[in-house]
């Protein structure tokens, strides 16, 4: 059985379908992970990879607001590596 929701492919499908809340459990872990790993980057001085990691995270941040505040601190980060 390759359609349906008895098979291992069709459970992960429903629990990764966007139609799931907020855009599924496995976006919102992805998004969270890449936030907490982009914070942890800058906190340790790894500033390149924690404005790439806070680019990746607003790209697939389940809200406007926190894809407007990540894609800021992506901003910030690469203004200051600017100048």
């Amino acid at each position: 059985m390759i359609a349906g929701g008895n098979t291992a492919t069709g459970r992960l499908r429903t629990w990764c379908s966007p139609g799931n809340a907020a855009g599924g459990p496995l976006r919102a872990a992805i998004f969270r992970r890449g936030r907490a790993s982009a914070y942890l980057h800058e906190k340790v001085g790894d500033q390149l990879i924690a404005a790439g990691l806070y680019a990746d995270a607003a790209r697939s941040a389940p809200n406007l607001a926190e894809r407007d505040h990540h894609t800021r601190q992506a901003a910030r980060i690469n203004q200051a590596l600017r100048g």
